[in-house]
């Protein structure tokens, strides 16, 4: 089986699992979430790495691997919330590892700030991190967990901006990625600390993750791919 072939089928696996896991969600059949959720970043780890692998073994792509691994391990944590709330806080703060690994394949070798819209840029996710982070009822420790929470995500948005800046279009799908990637968390603190439930929740929660995934690990990928490959 050829490299490309062996991509589009991890591809077309990641896809299929997602539709199924939202479309059940929505239909409310909980019942193979547990059975599904931890084989989604999995299967688009492998589209990922077979697209890269072996020529692309640099530190982007491990950090990039390093960054899924995490989100699939936070993942699997997050499905066990009903045991005890220290289970959600353990995926939560896994998770948030998971995304600076992500968040520094993505400023990998970008160098130094250049001009004021990306200062600017760099500047707004700590400006708006702290108001963000107070829409959630959460207390102690934890508060300040959200706070990192939201800074990461905003550096995320801020990053793919920077790429625009600099003839990346490839930071189209980082901004993408790290807005639903706000979307969807967001959805998940409301729920967990606020307590506000609504229907569809858990399905978009899901879908909004998943395609956010998808954009910010497709974005590198095509970034490594194009930069390597000129």
């Amino acid at each position: 089986m050829n490299m490309k072939k062996s991509v589009r089928i991890a591809g077309i696996l990641f896809v299929a699992l997602s539709l199924i896991e939202v479309i059940f969600l929505a239909l409310g059949v909980e019942t193979i979430h547990p059975w599904i959720k931890p084989l989604l970043i999995p299967s688009l780890a492998a589209a990922a790495l077979l697209a890269l692998l072996p020529e692309h073994k640099g530190r982007q792509t491990t950090l990039l691997a390093c960054g899924l691994a995490l989100h699939t391990i936070g993942d699997i944590f997050l499905l066990l919330d009903h045991l005890g709330f220290i289970w959600f806080a353990l995926g939560l703060g896994i998770f948030l590892i998971g995304h600076f690994f992500l968040l520094a394949a993505i400023l990998h070798k970008m160098g130094s700030l250049q001009g004021w819209k990306e200062i600017l840029c760099w500047i707004m996710p700590m400006i708006l991190a702290i108001p963000a982070a107070s829409f959630f009822d959460a207390d102690g420790v934890l508060r300040y967990v959200l706070v990192a929470y939201a800074v990461t995500l905003f550096f995320l948005v801020a990053s793919g901006a920077i790429w625009v800046l600099r003839g990346r279009r490839e930071g189209w799908r980082i901004i993408a990625g790290g807005v639903l990637f706000i979307i969807s968390d967001a959805l998940i603190g409301l729920n967990s600390f606020n307590g506000i439930d609504f229907p569809l929740r858990h399905a978009a929660t899901m879908g909004t993750y998943l395609v956010a995934d998808w954009l910010l690990v497709s974005g590198i990928v095509l970034y490594i791919l194009r930069r390597e490959n000129a």
